[in-house]
């Protein structure tokens, strides 16, 4: 891990670290805030994982959204239980 150049204190985590903690962030479970200073500072210097987490937010909010409000109940836990596990 290398230190930024820049003036704050954040690492830069790297893609693979960053693609690892994107599910914990997504889901407010990413708690340490150091974890998540660093998560969000390599998001905004990396294009290509910004973009994988914009697409995985918006999926993710769509799959609550119609799980939520279209879906019988029965499909509705079936998709909050695949959605825990994963």
């Amino acid at each position: 891990m290398n230190k930024t150049d820049d003036k704050s204190d954040s690492v830069d985590i790297g893609c693979l670290q960053a693609i690892d903690a994107l599910y914990a962030y997504l889901d407010g479970e990413l708690d340490d805030p150091a974890s998540v200073t660093s998560f969000e500072h390599h998001m905004q210097h990396c294009r290509s994982c910004y973009s994988r987490a914009e697409i995985e937010g918006l999926l993710t909010a769509r799959l609550r959204e119609t799980a939520r409000s279209q879906a019988p109940e029965a499909l509705q836990a079936r998709l909050r239980k695949l959605m825990d596990d994963f």
